[in-house]
């Protein structure tokens, strides 16, 4: 069952293999010829809820201390409101200062005490979706899943949530 964010236009849903119609796409994966989209998932040996990318057909894996599949837990980032979400350019040591105070990062989940933000890049003709571990603002890498290891980014876009008055209203076109 979706589960809405009741001040803001996105929600994740239970993703069990079939794409919804309002599932948020972050793109097409050019060397792997997939769309690309972005998922919650847990792991059995982990507690928590961690950032991924979703691509419909593939195993769902999840970046902790090396590349995890993901347990039964998978959600998918949906909404009405497309033009809401946006993708912002930051880096590790200055994160909260590159973005708009009108944009707010989208909270994925927590690890230990820290925040975990959305992040995404190109990595090697792959789009990366990964966690960015927020707890230092002046360390804030993106960590992601790559073959069987976890590796970090310090340059990297962030999820966000535009609250600015000229979106208001608008469609999901």
């Amino acid at each position: 069952m979706a589960k809405q964010n009741i001040n803001f236009d996105y929600f994740w849903r239970d993703y069990n293999e079939i794409l919804p119609d309002d599932a948020y796409p972050v793109g097409v994966d050019t060397l792997l010829y997939t769309d690309v989209d972005v998922g919650l998932a847990s792991v059995e040996e982990i507690p928590g809820v961690y950032p991924t990318a979703i691509r419909p057909g593939k195993t769902v894996v999840v970046p902790i201390d090396r590349r995890r599949e993901a347990s039964k837990f998978k959600q998918i980032l949906c909404t009405g409101q497309t033009k809401r979400l946006k993708w912002m350019s930051a880096s590790a040591t200055s994160i909260l200062k590159d973005i708009p105070k009108s944009n707010h990062p989208i909270l994925a989940g927590i690890e230990g005490r820290n925040r975990l933000y959305i992040g995404r890049q190109r990595v090697e003709g792959e789009i990366v979706i990964g966690k960015i571990l927020a707890g230092d603002v002046n360390n804030a890498l993106m960590w992601y899943a790559h073959h069987h290891t976890e590796k970090s980014l310090s340059s990297y876009d962030v999820l966000t949530y535009d609250t600015s008055a000229e979106n208001v209203g608008l469609d999901s076109t």
